[in-house]
């Protein structure tokens, strides 16, 4: 920048930055790109999953469960345990191995 720039530019404003990029820029468009990316699949992912969570709190409401102490209603079928807490509705499911699985090294 000349000294005429930087006088002009007293105010602290970015100056245009045409034909101005930092010698590796191909490398952070590349990653920047990539980020954009997973970003986008994330975020398709996180709606897949909101409505997948309140697809099971229907059918769980649906079926009319009764509430452990607390509120919690948790039960277990086919090896997978699901776990309902009503406060924020929190939703977790988990499997549970098999003996058979559990002797398995991974």
């Amino acid at each position: 920048m000349t000294k005429k720039q930087k006088e002009e530019n007293q105010s602290g404003e970015q100056l245009d930055l045409i034909d101005v990029a930092p010698e590796n820029a191909k490398a952070i468009i590349r990653a920047a790109r990539l980020y954009k990316e997973l970003q986008a699949t994330r975020i398709t992912a996180l709606n897949k999953e909101i409505t997948q969570k309140a697809e099971v709190l229907q059918l769980v409401k649906a079926a009319k469960l009764q509430p452990l102490e607390g509120g919690k209603i948790k039960f277990e079928y086919d090896n997978v345990v699901v776990s309902i807490t009503p406060r924020d509705e929190l939703v977790k499911v988990s499997t549970r191995q098999t003996q058979r699985n559990k002797q398995r090294p991974n």
